[in-house]
């Protein structure tokens, strides 16, 4: 896959099929929305392209960030996977976010892409103030003899798909439902630094993550899963404080079962696969420890069930 950063690095470009959008999450919506995409750009010997933005439009727009459910080169591989040839992460500015819906249409579309067939689902929107919808994308299609396909929802539990529903799971702690949701464990990624070394004292020596570059769910306890090199390692985490040390501050430890080795400094990625427990004080250090054990254990088990860590 090839990835360019802006509209004058893509030449040469014959023709291509198009879609554009956040796809924060790269969910099970934007899967399907991928699929047509392949499917159009194959039967027409053309390049699948897509065109992202980097930072999120609101950024620019009312500059507060939705929290981000992956971060850019998360994303790229995500997009990748999905068959996509060509992705253009542009770095939103202002300029493209004045541009009227036809302006958008003419100049980034058709003139520079080279857009052939426009692939986008029911709710895109596009120009200045998000005033361009699929009609009048339609429409200008028809003007230009360009096609335009417009992919339905993908509807999940009654509901459809969308990157704000997996952020309401994951604020609420339900790291299962937005793993349905995304077709794979909700990830984030942090550097490793130095703590407290507590964890190590108590016989659970963790990486403390600083960093990180994504949102994170409800604070609690969490089985999760961490790659490392070509083998998944189960992973307990703790994300929030240490009451039975009266500590506070949010943090995000994660204790990597039976690995041992230095990864300071170091980027790491963690999947949360399931809630296990709130965090509480407990009254001392060995009834933490047993709970702890406990946690671990869990962790095991669930990971061995899992079939959705990549």
């Amino acid at each position: 896959m090839k990835i360019f950063r802006r509209l004058e690095e893509i030449r040469g470009l014959e023709g291509s099929v198009v879609t554009i959008g956040n796809f924060d999450g790269v969910h099970r919506g934007h899967l399907r929305l991928l699929e047509v995409l392949r499917k159009a750009a194959d039967d027409m010997k053309l390049p699948a392209v897509v065109m992202t933005f980097d930072p999120h439009p609101a950024v620019i727009l009312r500059g507060v960030e939705p929290g981000p459910i992956n971060w850019l080169e998360r994303k790229l591989s995500l997009l990748s996977q999905a068959g996509v040839d060509i992705v253009l992460a542009y770095p939103t500015d202002r300029r493209l976010l004045e541009l009227s819906p036809e302006a958008f249409f003419y100049e980034v579309l058709r003139d520079q892409l080279g857009a052939r067939v426009i692939v986008e689902g029911e709710d895109f929107r596009f120009g200045r103030d998000r005033t361009g919808d699929t009609e009048m994308l339609r429409q200008l299609c028809e003007k230009e003899g360009i096609g335009c396909t417009v992919v339905p929802p993908v509807v999940w539990q009654g509901a459809p798909v969308s990157s704000s529903r997996i952020r309401e799971c994951l604020m609420c702690g339900d790291v299962v439902e937005a793993a349905q949701l995304m077709s794979r464990p909700f990830r984030t990624c942090g550097e490793v630094v130095r703590g407290a070394g507590r964890g190590r004292t108590l016989g659970f020596p963790t990486a403390n993550l600083e960093k990180v570059r994504t949102l994170l769910p409800q604070p609690g306890i969490y089985a999760g899963a961490v790659p490392l090199g070509n083998q998944i390692y189960p992973a307990a985490i703790s994300l929030g404080g240490n009451p039975t040390f009266d500590e506070s501050q949010m943090k995000l430890e994660v204790y990597i079962v039976d690995f041992t080795g230095n990864l300071y400094g170091q980027e790491v990625q963690v999947d949360f696969l399931q809630r296990l427990r709130d965090i509480k004080r407990f009254a001392s250090a060995e009834e933490l420890i047993a709970q702890m054990s406990d946690d671990v254990e869990k962790t095991r088990e669930i990971v061995r069930r899992c079939d959705m860590i990549q």
